[in-house]
């Protein structure tokens, strides 16, 4: 029998629960962000890439990295764990400066995720600047 981690699942899981995958090894944690990038929409011609080991650093359970083509930078959904209490959404320049988190979900809510996502593609497509989406955001409350 294989252990299916549905939405509806991801949605109930706290952060020690997510933690305990993480700390179930590489496969554990595979199936885990995996279950997340199943309900997880990279806009056009983005990528879309998850962390297994510590490609991102390894600070959170799940880490999933979205990045348009330019790489000027990309956008991270990160899962609840030891480091935050909710799901989060945050912007990284490729120098890293700024970065700021434009939302927080504090449980699992891919519809609320992909729509922050794609407006940051959408702002990003009409050639405003990382520093600008993060003040548009912010201006929308989506901070």
């Amino acid at each position: 029998m294989q252990n299916l981690i549905t939405p509806a699942v991801l949605k109930t899981m706290i952060p020690c629960e997510l933690e305990d995958y993480r700390a179930g090894g590489e496969d554990l944690r595979r199936k885990l962000t995996h279950a997340v990038m199943r309900d997880l929409d990279a806009p056009l011609a983005w990528t879309m890439n998850g962390e297994y080991r510590s490609e991102f650093g390894g600070f959170f359970p799940v880490q999933v990295r979205f990045s348009p083509g330019h790489h000027k930078f990309q956008v991270a959904v990160c899962s609840p764990g030891e480091v935050n209490p909710a799901w989060m959404v945050v912007l990284l320049t490729a120098s890293g400066r700024p970065f700021s988190v434009v939302r927080t979900v504090p449980a699992f809510n891919p519809d609320l995720i992909n729509h922050t996502v794609s407006l940051i593609a959408c702002l990003d497509a009409e050639g405003y600047s990382a520093e600008n989406i993060i003040r548009i955001l912010a201006m929308e409350g989506d901070l």
